[in-house]
This record gives structure tokens, sequence and C-alpha cells, in this order.
């Protein structure tokens, strides 16, 4: 791809409204444009890093024996009226009519669609268990939209739902997806995202737990036990049976785990979440099996949720200096960003071009800078779209031969043969991917 082509502008200034710093370098970096409160469109870059996260999602739930599916946006209120959540849910949920004044919603999560879609097919104890997931477009009338991709009203959500014939293998299932859960958030480059105990709210079950990315830009608090690493979301603790009253600053009050006291707070943003849903939904829509003796049963559930564009923005908001993004190879928009610097030299322009295409014969995604601008406008974008991996050739180091290979971190710079600086980014982009791998032994 060469950046003259490329759709969107890139600018200097933060803009005004931006509170946190992912929503403003997403701006400033041509990742998305404001449409509505809590509506954005996706230039190329956001669509790239959404369709890598995208493919890792797959990939762990494929691993987890899950099978995708898809489900309308658009569901009939009658689906909601069996599980009593159109009467339950507030004014998030979208409803409207129909042309033929048939009630419709627009579909915030999809546990009634999960359970009409296999309660005629998983009639039997031999079909169980078994996992479904999407990645589909979700609707959500926020009040208070905030912190650009952070909260919104319209996201992609990968949303899984498991069905079992017992508790047991409920809870057994739902350890193999928290452990799902830490590889997504290692490979995406959060290795250090915390799973929480939670409040279930409208979703029901017994049991749920939050994937935590720790920050102080986060909504959510979070109760910490530095003696036993009790952990959990504030609101779950002051809901429930270990209720403990929390003073704002969190550190006399005693664990309701281990009876010591010295709890703390922090803040954090939600970046997934998982429930065990029990007969919840299963109940509500009537949806049964037969047992082993012909008993009629009704399945247990288990949802597992993750939104794709909270994590590209949470992915930014953890992982980016004063200039821009640092994007973790596995979901960087490109690999390598290659900067021909006076591309009027025709040495140079050679030089850099024929890199790019060595590159490119290599499999290597490459953001090519073709632009006859001044450096540091070239240097300026290549920081917001924060590839990993930066090549630059210049005149003065054409003429010995050599560019300039160098992390997006500025923690690695060499100056490497024309020859050889190709074959050297790829070694780069392959020990960085390495090392993001090697977290999720950790």
């Amino acid at each position: 791809m060469k950046i003259s082509q490329l759709i969107g502008e890139r600018f200097k200034e933060r803009p005004t409204g931006c509170v946190i710093d992912s929503h403003a370098l997403m701006y400033r970096g041509g990742y998305m444009k404001y449409v509505a409160n809590g509506s954005f469109s996706q230039y190329p870059p956001l669509r790239r890093v959404c369709r890598k996260i995208e493919a890792i999602l797959r990939q762990e739930m494929d691993r987890l024996d899950g099978q995708e599916v898809l489900f309308p946006a658009a569901l009939p209120a009658s689906l909601w009226e069996e599980s009593g959540r159109y009467q339950s849910v507030g004014r998030e949920l979208f409803r409207f009519q129909d042309r033929s004044g048939i009630p419709m919603v627009l579909g915030m999560t999809h546990e009634e669609a999960a359970v009409q879609l296999v309660r005629e097919y998983a009639q039997t104890y031999a079909k169980y268990p078994f996992m479904i997931y999407q990645i589909q477009t979700k609707f959500r009338d926020e009040a208070r939209p905030r912190g650009g991709l952070i909260r919104v009203r319209e996201f992609t959500m990968k949303d899984a739902y498991s069905f079992h014939t017992s508790q047991k293998d409920l809870e057994r299932y739902y350890t193999r997806c928290l452990e799902g859960y830490h590889r997504i958030f290692a490979r995406v480059g959060l290795p250090e995202v915390i799973a929480v105990a939670s409040d279930s709210g409208m979703m029901g079950g017994s049991l749920s737990h939050e994937f935590m990315l720790l920050t102080p830009v986060g909504e959510d608090t979070i109760v910490r036990c530095p003696h036993c690493g009790f952990c959990a979301n504030k609101e779950a603790v002051e809901s429930s049976d270990m209720a403990a009253d929390i003073s704002p600053e969190g550190f006399s009050e005693t664990c309701p785990a281990c009876g010591q006291r010295g709890l703390t707070l922090s803040r954090g943003i939600e970046v997934g979440n998982i429930f065990q849903l029990g007969t919840k939904y299963t109940e509500a829509m009537g949806m049964q099996y037969l047992d082993q003796e012909g008993n009629p049963c009704y399945p247990l559930m288990g949802c597992y949720g993750i939104g794709v564009e909270r994590l590209a923005a949470s992915i930014c908001e953890a992982r980016h200096d004063e200039r821009g993004p640092i994007w973790p190879v596995s979901v960087a928009p490109w690999q390598v960003h290659l900067c021909c610097v006076r591309a009027d030299d025709a040495q140079t322009k050679e030089a850099a071009g024929r890199i790019y295409r060595q590159m490119e014969d290599m499999g290597l995604e490459v953001l090519y800078d073709d632009r006859n601008v001044r450096a540091g406008v070239m240097f300026s974008d290549a920081d917001l779209l924060g590839a990993p991996v930066r090549v630059i050739i210049s005149p003065r180091n054409c003429q010995e031969g050599k560019g300039e290979l160098t992390l997006r971190d500025k923690s690695r710079t060499e100056l490497i043969s024309l020859e050889e600086i190709a074959g050297t980014a790829g070694r780069w982009v392959r020990e960085l991917a390495e090392q993001l791998e090697s977290a999720l032994d950790r």
C-alpha cells in the first residue's frame, strides 16, 4: 500500500473533546471519523486492526471447539418477550416496528437468538456439549457514549454461547474459556489484562468475570487485595453477600476473601466478559432435551463476549507514546512502514521502490510513504500509523549503500546494507511475533 493513495488525513493538533489519549490519537491518525454521538466510520488503518483482532478471535474460538454462526441484527421482539428481557431491559435496547407494525429490536446481545437457533436441534443429551459464536454488529443506546470507541452505540462484538447438560460440564468449559481469553489478550499484546469477579447484571446467571485492562482512564473500579489476590469489580462486591463498606481511599477495608485489611482500588477498562447463565434463557424459552433416562431437562448455558473496536482502542490506550500508537505486531495495520525521504531524488526513489517490492514479495505488510514531503511530516505520520518496524531510505545513507531500520518504540536502530534491509526487516517482524507468543507461556 502506498500512503499517497491511503484514504484519510493525519494532523498534529489534539482534537477538542477527546478526554483520553486513544481517542485523540485515533482521530489524529486517520483511523475513524465521527458520524453521530457514539457512532463512527472506520478508515482503512482501523479496519485492518479490527480484522486482525477478529482473526485472532476466530482462531481462539475454534480452538475452544466453537462453531461460527451468524444471527440477524434486527430481531422480532417476541424472542425477547419469551426471555422476559423485552420488559426488563431499559432504554438502551433499540425498539421499533417494521412496516407491518410488528415490534422489533436491534440486537445488543444474542442469547435469545442462540436459543432459538438450536432448541430444535439439541433435543437429546447426545448433542451436548457444544458452543456457537458470531462476530457481528451490536446496537446499544448508550446514555453517555465516551472515550471514542470505548463506549459507543454501535460496535462489533464476538459473542459466544455454550450449552451443557450439567453444572460440572459448564464449569469445566467456563474454565477453558477463561484460559482462552487470557490467550486472546496476550496475542493482541495485552498480557497484563486481569480477570475479576463481576456482577451478572441484566445477563443473569450465577457467576461472571470481567477482563480488565487497568488504566487511570477506565470507567470501572476494581477492588484488589494485596494479601490473597482477591480481585473483583467494586459493584459486584457491594451487591454481594461479601459486601464491604469501601471508602473512597480504599486502603483500610477488610478483604471479604481472606479477612485481612488493606484493600486497594484501581480503575480499569472492561475488554471482555464471560457468564455462567445456567437455565435462565433455556427455561424461559422452553428449550429442553431428553437425558439418558428419557427425562426432559433444561440445558445450562454460558456466554462469552469481546468488543472488537473497544479492544482496538484499549490496545492503543495501553501501547502509545506522545507521538502515536505503538501497535503490537499481531494487530498492527501494517507490519513495516517504509519512508522514502526525498522522493524527488532518483537514486533514493529507485532504492525505496526496489525494497518495497522485495518486502511485498516476502509477504510482509508494507505501507510505503512515496510522497515528496518533508521528513518531519513523513515521520510524524509514521508515528501516528504505528507500524512496529520502520525502514528509512534517504539520499545520504543511499550514497553509502545503506538504509536505516528502526522499531516504532525507538528501542532499536541499525544501519543495514540496501541488499539486506528487506530480509532484516522480515526477521525483525518475526522476532516481534515470537516475543508476543512467548507471553502465552508466562
